[in-house]
């Protein structure tokens, strides 16, 4: 999952959560709901090694 950070959607505590869970949380610094248009370079780097 790739976070905006700081994300309104995905509070920390639901975000450490998922990470208990199993699942792997990336977070793109300063960007907001739409983090591919804020940081186009930072979000393609978040999903080094996913695609």
């Amino acid at each position: 999952m790739a976070l905006a950070d700081p994300s309104l959607l995905v509070p920390p505590g639901s975000a450490r959560m998922l990470a208990e869970r199993g699942f792997e949380v990336r977070t793109v610094a300063k960007t907001g709901h739409t983090v591919h248009r804020d940081d186009f370079d930072g979000f393609m780097t978040a999903l080094d090694g996913w695609i």
